[in-house]
């Protein structure tokens, strides 16, 4: 594989590595709970009046998740959050192995299939049953075979539901309404030993954004045709809460709750260009209340398996492009991504870089900027130890 060399081997790592130190967590210790991630269908942050309150002003549909808006407001909220692609496949390596896609998406590389350790296969490791729900066909877009590989022992899919409920919350389009594949769902996770790791993946807010008919006329049109899907799920996500809300399992859960990516339908103007086509919802909530509070830095996708490892009490090594957002506050605090050439989002810049040169434009302003020395080196650090790693087709610290 051809790729730059911008730092010598021995340089390398003081410029960036992916390689991790146990936390000495000064964060909430949340060892032994039961994790359940949802990863939503273009969960764009302009859908949210909690992230956005200035696009709603003034209008008669103030925001399209009234409910996901009510648990930010009681969560760890990530005001910036940003994804680290523009896909459904990309988003997958991104959330569960802190790994970023660039020129090509990971999950299409041959060398993805290499020697990893990921955050289901690490807490595997420790016990945890390890889950992903999907409403679509088994092997539909490639997820259950990456969920394999990031170390997923249990696949659950349109034919699960249908051998259990019947063939009649099939959307026609994609596969099992989320209302009803939420609530089947939790009734999975209440049979699951505990610990558990579970992930699911939404999908009624994808594209032809249609709803089910006896909600077609009760959901908000709103101001793009993904809107009505965005309250649907939402709706969903707001009946799931309600039916398990009470049970043991619950109330021993973190919930992760993070976009695939930006939606293909633009509400807002600066929705349309870099970097608000990136900016998506993310936060993280206890039932019990004990992880709350507002992060307004800059946080990725490949953030999340960090952070939770720190929440979980992680106490080995481990490979991860991102940072513990709670307990590395060395690591850049930006969003890093790919789209003709790198491009990095910090609190104040915008960092782009074609393998030779290096561009920067002040946030907000697109005028001029002088880049860092140290921000531009660590980008490259990046790049380097990323493509170095795809090359030997090692994804952990054991070169």
């Amino acid at each position: 594989m051809s790729y730059r060399r911008y730092f010598a081997p021995e340089e390398l790592p003081r410029r960036f590595t992916p390689c991790h130190e146990p936390a000495d967590s000064a964060a909430t210790d949340l060892r032994g709970r039961n994790v359940m991630l949802f990863i939503m269908e273009s969960m764009s942050a302009e859908h949210s009046a909690h992230l956005h309150p200035e696009l709603y002003a003034g209008r008669n549909e103030r925001g399209f998740t009234p409910f996901l808006d009510s648990l930010m407001r009681n969560s760890l909220c990530f005001t910036q959050m940003y994804a680290n692609g523009t896909r459904s496949i990309q988003a997958m390596p991104s959330v569960l192995g802190s790994m970023p896609s660039f020129k090509t998406p990971f999950v299409l590389m041959p060398q993805a299939l290499g020697r990893s350790r990921q955050l289901p296969a690490i807490l595997a490791e420790r016990g945890y049953a390890t889950a992903f729900f999907c409403g679509s066909e088994r092997g539909s877009m490639g997820f259950g075979a990456y969920a394999r590989s990031a170390g997923i022992e249990r696949l659950v899919s349109r034919e699960e539901y249908e051998a259990a409920r019947g063939t009649g919350d099939f959307d026609g389009y994609w596969g099992i309404w989320d209302e009803p594949f939420l609530q089947f769902a939790g009734e999975e996770l209440s049979e699951m030993p505990e610990p558990f790791f579970a992930t699911l993946f939404t999908l009624s807010s994808h594209h032809p954004f249609v709803v089910p008919e006896r909600y077609a006329d009760s959901l908000p049109d709103g101001y793009t045709k993904i809107h009505k899907g965005i309250a649907y799920d939402d709706l969903a996500f707001r009946r799931f809460f309600e039916r398990f809300g009470d049970r043991p399992w619950f109330r021993r859960t973190v919930f992760v709750f993070v976009a695939d990516h930006v939606s293909s339908e633009k509400f807002a103007p600066e929705t349309r260009s870099y970097p608000g086509n990136m900016h998506i919802i993310g936060f993280i909530h206890t039932p019990d209340g004990a992880l709350r509070g507002q992060i307004d830095d800059v946080v990725q996708q490949i953030d999340l398996m960090p952070t939770l490892l720190g929440l979980l009490g992680n106490d080995t090594p481990y490979f991860a492009f991102g940072r513990d957002v709670l307990n590395e506050p060395e690591r850049p605090r930006w969003s890093v991504s790919y789209d003709g050439r790198f491009r990095a989002v910090t609190g104040d810049q915008l960092l782009f870089f074609d393998e030779e040169r290096a561009e920067a434009l002040v946030r907000g302003e697109e005028t001029p900027a002088a880049a860092p020395d140290s921000l531009v080196d660590a980008l490259k650090g990046l790049i380097q130890q990323y493509y170095a790693h795809v090359e030997r087709k090692n994804y952990t610290c054991d070169d």
